[in-house]
């Protein structure tokens, strides 16, 4: 699996590690498993639970985000298509954009605005230890359509 890091470590992106059938013993947690009756990805295993789960249809030429939060930390799993993430630290400005796509893994921590521009159709999952709340959205401009 290939970590990379932005905004001096605060963002990480991972590219889930393929296995073709069985994995080895010694395979990641996290991983994805191509089986004869589809794709089997393993995004998350173990502590703290997830309180927070949500699908996302993923339509070209669109931008989802163009916020932050102050409470839910978030991970996003991009199943297909492809997007660009940009990513901007609320308290030091520094923003980085970050190409994904399918098998992408993103953790996206508190104060970091956050919005995906999509390139391509696909499908993602959005999970967090936090639950949801509407008040813990603040729009923060980030991507124009």
């Amino acid at each position: 699996m290939a970590d990379i890091t932005f905004l001096n470590g605060k963002v990480l992106k991972q590219s889930l590690a393929v296995f073709d059938g069985r994995p080895p013993a010694d395979a990641p947690r996290l991983k994805r498993l191509l089986l004869p009756q589809g794709e089997l990805a393993q995004v998350h295993d173990g502590e703290p639970a997830i309180r927070y789960l949500a699908c996302l249809e993923l339509r070209p030429d669109t931008i989802r985000g163009n916020h932050y939060h102050r409470l839910k930390n978030e991970f996003l799993y991009l199943s297909s298509g492809r997007a660009v993430l940009t990513v901007e630290d609320c308290g030091t400005a520094q923003r980085e954009s970050i190409p994904l796509g399918a098998g992408d893994l993103v953790f996206i921590p508190v104060g970091i605005a956050h919005a995906f521009r999509i390139v391509e159709a696909g499908q993602g999952i959005e999970f967090s230890t936090t639950e949801f709340a509407a008040c813990d959205v603040y729009f923060f401009s980030l991507v124009s359509s």
